[in-house]
């Protein structure tokens, strides 16, 4: 009796993988957003099975809304810098009228909580 076995492999698509050091500058996160947004053009024109490209891209647009709030993270960051350089006193407004929100908690990062949450329903 001979057995034989084949092997069917999936195709792939190479997913570019986020900064999330903190570090990145306003333009490089901005190429990454658009890198991104090509990969899903490129994946709506793939060969994949449906299935396939409805995960691609769902992932996709996940790390596209991350870095979407790293981005304005990080354009809020250089306002701030050009703000307390041209402050005499170098307090924001949330220094002065005290921050709501808890350490660590931002209101960017619930934001993506709760949209991750609309995606999942």
């Amino acid at each position: 009796m001979t057995i034989s076995s084949s092997l069917v492999s999936a195709p792939t698509t190479t997913v570019t993988p986020v900064n999330t050091s903190g570090n990145s500058s306003v333009a490089e996160i901005e190429k990454q957003i658009q890198s991104l947004q090509q990969q899903i053009q490129k994946e709506a024109q793939s060969k994949d099975d449906a299935k396939t490209k409805e995960k691609t891209t769902q992932t996709l647009q996940m790390e596209i809304q991350e870095l979407q709030i790293e981005l304005q993270q990080a354009q809020a960051k250089a306002a701030k810098k050009t703000s307390e350089g041209k402050s005499s006193t170098g307090k924001t407004a949330n220094d002065a009228t005290g921050s709501q929100n808890a350490p660590g908690s931002s209101p960017s990062l619930q934001m993506l909580s709760n949209r991750i949450l609309d995606v999942s329903a």
